[in-house]
């Protein structure tokens, strides 16, 4: 069902192709956005749903862009805007997860995570506020993905601080942008299914969580077309649990 409010929207998604991502894609393109897949690998699969959406009367596009290259970030942003004129919402979706523990992190390690999982965010909520204030919109979203492990993530130890550190940033940023009508926000989701939980770990977790269910994808892309949508228009600087529970 189109949401008015979304209708015409160019919405950017990192790592719009796969995952949480693919999910965001195909929801805010139900909604009758315009889609921008930012992709990294699989490029495959952002060509197969840009064609998915274009057949169904929509609008897409993907653009490559190794995010850790801030001359890519720049390109990812020229080209978004070659393609529809402004961006009226950021999803920060993008990310590095690699297994560390306290016993064997090592600085490569650290260094990957926060700059895929902080600095780039950051960047990029840099390059969209500055688009903002140089075309003089009065609105914007920005909807950052975190993890609700984000305080506490032993065994991914370096993946849960970089994603505390974003959901920091999302309330300072918050701040900054709110004067220029820009609203930020984070999801951190819980233990959702993309393929990566085998039984063993389903059977694990799901006692710690009250709905008794993994969360699906779409769960989390339903979350962030709310926060992009104008019902979230005087929401800004919140970190949202979308977990079943898991976490509370």
């Amino acid at each position: 069902m189109i949401n008015p409010n979304l209708k015409g929207k160019a919405i950017l998604i990192t790592g719009g192709n796969s995952g949480i991502g693919s999910a965001m894609t195909e929801q805010f393109a139900e909604m009758g956005s315009k889609i921008i897949i930012h992709y990294y690998d699989k490029e495959e699969k952002a060509t197969q749903l840009v064609r998915t959406i274009q057949e169904s009367g929509g609008e897409a596009v993907a653009i490559y862009a190794d995010l850790r290259q801030e001359q890519d970030i720049d390109q990812l942003m020229e080209k978004s805007i070659k393609a529809f004129g402004t961006v009226d919402a950021l999803i920060n979706n993008a990310a590095a997860c690699v297994l560390d523990t306290i016993f064997d992190t090592t600085g490569e390690t650290i260094d990957e995570h926060f700059e895929m999982n902080a600095r780039v965010p950051v960047q990029l909520m840099n390059r969209f506020v500055l688009l903002h204030k140089e075309q003089g919109k009065k609105e914007g979203s920005i909807v950052n993905i975190s993890t609700d492990a984000s305080q506490k993530f032993a065994r991914q130890i370096s993946y849960g601080a970089s994603k505390a550190a974003l959901e920091a940033y999302t309330r300072s940023v918050a701040i900054e942008a709110g004067p220029h009508g820009i609203t930020v926000n984070c999801i951190s989701p819980g233990p959702t299914q993309t393929g990566y939980i085998d039984d063993q770990l389903e059977r694990m977790v799901m006692p710690d969580i009250p709905m008794r269910r993994l969360g699906e994808p779409k769960d989390i892309a339903e979350a962030a077309v709310f926060f992009a949508s104008k019902q979230a228009r005087w929401i800004t600087g919140q970190v949202l649990l979308v977990s079943g529970g898991h976490y509370i």
